[in-house]
């Protein structure tokens, strides 16, 4: 085990392979999370998608931050992955039914994930003693309280269970924000390269996943110029989302801002992630229903909605301080906004939802290639 700090740049600031290959575990699990939202559209769908997506992504982001700090990967730290694996899995086929009958076992499964936390963090005092009173605090301030309130979750009747994970969550967010872990993290700072790399890395996944998403229909229609005329520019969007994304984060401004508090940047990225799993959402109900001939509004304001929070929450990931950049992203977001309560009164068909958007996020583009260095 070493600390990431003392490696030379280039090894610290790359994911391993293992890393690479426990991200993809949750890929499955996001297009999980992704169906059961497909399935329900309604306000207390999305509600639900929300508290179960949060767990699960601080499960990817816990892991993220302890190899942002340790460089490690040796038989034991495999194994302790391995068991990860089986948990997260079995959260993941839990996912449809977490609210009911598949409660106990998604939550046996959350408690299994934070006791390998602890061993992980138990095992690194041994490696790192000058850190121990930050590695103490990551076990008794987020992974064991988070694995005893789950435990105590089991004893209430599933429909109350929710609100421990919820409240459970947010101890943990405000604890993340606590001026003594804070201070901690002054004197032993986050690898803000690798870092960055390893969102990134979760964000490109993520984009993988809405791609797939939005071109799973249940019946595969035939290339013709109505479905042509949907598809390429939802398809140029997805790209520009890319662009804009990775643009944003490849900047000294996003670094500056992720070495004073990583906290906001790093929690940013939670609704960032499940905003482009509810754009594919939102994409393939649109693309269905350019051969279906049934266009629910719903659809219209999921799809232009999640690209007006992606924006505005680029302007949080990005960390550029020039006005002109934000300003821009802020004014795409408001035009988006905007073309919702049309999409109530009149309904466009998808192909002119799809060419309006991929026209405002090119207009963006453009106008930030204007600006060098200022994405």
């Amino acid at each position: 085990m070493r600390l990431r700090h003392r490696l030379p740049e280039p090894e610290a600031a790359k994911p391993t392979w293992l890393e690479l290959f426990y991200d993809l575990v949750f890929v499955a699990v996001f297009i999980q999370i992704g169906d059961r939202l497909s399935h329900d559209l309604s306000a207390a769908g999305f509600l639900q998608v929300l508290v179960l997506f949060a767990p699960l992504w601080w499960v990817w982001a816990n892991v993220a931050w302890y190899m942002n700090r340790f460089a490690v990967d040796d038989a034991v730290h495999r194994l302790l992955l391995l068991v990860q694996l089986f948990f997260i899995a079995w959260m993941g086929l839990s996912v449809p039914d977490a609210f009911g009958a598949a409660s106990t076992q998604f939550v046996i499964c959350y408690i299994g994930f934070r006791a390998t936390m602890i061993a992980m963090y138990a095992r690194s005092l041994h490696h790192a003693p000058g850190q121990r009173e930050l590695l103490l605090r990551h076990i008794t301030h987020f992974h064991l309280p988070g694995a005893l309130l789950w435990a105590g979750s089991l004893l209430l009747p599933v429909e109350w269970r929710p609100w421990v994970w919820v409240g459970t969550f947010l101890w943990e967010a405000y604890s993340a924000m606590a001026p003594r872990f804070l201070a901690l993290l002054k004197r032993f700072p986050a690898h803000t390269h690798h870092l960055i790399e390893r969102f990134g890395t979760l964000i490109i996944l993520v984009l993988g996943e809405t791609f797939i998403k939005s071109i799973t229909v249940a019946s595969p229609p035939p290339l013709s110029l109505e479905t042509a005329l949907f598809s390429a520019p939802a398809i140029a969007t997805f790209f520009g989302l890319w662009w804009l994304y990775f643009s944003a984060i490849d900047n000294a401004t996003a670094r500056v801002l992720c070495e004073d508090n990583p906290a906001p940047w790093l929690f940013a990225h939670l609704p960032l992630a499940l905003v482009l799993i509810t754009m594919a959402v939102a994409k393939t109900k649109l693309f269905e229903s350019v051969f279906s001939g049934y266009l629910n509004p719903v659809y219209s304001t999921l799809y232009l909605g999640s690209l007006a929070l992606f924006l505005s929450l680029l302007c949080l990931v990005a960390g550029n301080r020039r006005p002109p950049a934000t300003r821009s992203r802020l004014v795409a977001a408001t035009l988006f906004a905007l073309l919702i309560p049309i999409t109530f009164v009149w309904s466009p068909p998808p192909a002119l939802i799809a060419g309006l958007a991929t026209a405002i996020i090119a207009g963006l583009i453009l106008r930030s290639c204007q600006r060098p260095g200022s994405p």
